[in-house]
């Protein structure tokens, strides 16, 4: 049976923004609900690190505490449901979901995260998050010292190996194709033995103690694990509808309060432009659009006449 269900606050993301969201504003009574489809960006990854008394949990444990601790606060509920469309509508926000229910809100929090998109490369998916990484303050710890690869190419590979060589002198990268570096890069390379592999990636697999990389030519690598610089997709398309501004990288463009460019549309999280991709700071942004919902609200309830 559809129905018509009135909220003050609506976030659309159950992950770490979008439940650190829901934590404050259950702690400032006031009513949320939080949709979650199950799909966070890091649920491939065995364990989130470089985060502040929880180094090493398991992304799936973080959020099942964070569901768990929300139970105490009755104005809070989760739905397990995506919202397919919303609009303004008078000052309050209509949101379609794909459960068959509409909702009507005052206030809506935007932490829907972000997608990495990942190399046509065969056996790429399935290592991704356990040998295949995108970020060193997550996994380079764990790989530190060993012999590792960087997928990439041109100035972002070359970037990203600045990074990665205070911890890995044994790198590889692999361009999949010929490589775009300026001359001066090439010889920055060259003379930390570099290595770059130009060479057609043709698979990845697992393999003990690491991954096989196998080229067009034949050519087999074997490394302890190999890093990724994904494109990032921002999910945004419900902001486009509700009339976002979004930044040129294509996330949501947000004031230093979570705020978006339409009044009453806050982001946060991955999805929320400028912001480190990382748990604790996608945690901070929920916290944070939490605590701005509340404040408006409660501005706007204390001077109505």
């Amino acid at each position: 049976m559809q129905k018509t269900i009135e909220t003050e606050v609506a976030v659309i993301g159950g992950a770490t923004a979008g439940l650190a969201a829901a934590l404050t504003l259950g702690r400032s009574m006031r009513n949320a609900i939080v949709f979650d489809t199950g799909s966070p960006r890091n649920k491939p990854a065995a364990h989130a690190h470089n985060l502040f008394t929880r180094d090493g949990t398991p992304p799936a444990e973080l959020l099942r505490i964070a569901r768990e601790q929300l139970v105490l606060y009755p104005t809070v509920q989760i739905e397990q449901a995506a919202i397919t469309s919303a609009r303004a509508e008078h000052g309050r926000f209509t949101l379609q979901a794909d459960n068959g229910h509409t909702y009507h809100a005052q206030r809506v929090i935007i932490a829907t995260g972000v997608k990495d998109e990942l190399p046509a490369i065969p056996g790429v998916a399935e290592l991704w998050g356990n040998k295949l990484f995108h970020c060193p303050y997550c996994h380079g710890w764990e790989v530190k010292d060993l012999p590792v690869a960087l997928f990439g190419n041109g100035e972002m590979a070359y970037e990203f190996t600045r990074l990665l060589y205070h911890l890995n002198k044994d790198l590889v990268i692999c361009t999949n194709g010929p490589a775009t570096f300026t001359e001066e890069q090439r010889k920055s390379l060259a003379r930390r033995n570099v290595t770059v592999l130009e060479e057609t990636v043709e698979k990845v697999e697992d393999a003990p103690g690491g991954i096989l990389i196998t080229f067009s030519n034949g050519t087999v690598l074997h490394k302890s694990a190999a890093y990724i610089k994904t494109n990032i997709v921002y999910h945004t398309e419900l902001a486009v509808q509700l009339g976002c501004e979004l930044t040129e990288q294509g996330g949501i463009k947000v004031n230093a309060q979570c705020e978006t460019s339409v009044q009453g549309v806050l982001a946060a999280g991955d999805v929320a432009g400028g912001t480190p991709q990382q748990v604790s700071a996608a945690a901070a942004g929920g916290h944070l659009a939490g605590a701005m919902c509340n404040n408006l609200l409660a501005k706007e309830e204390f001077e109505k006449e």
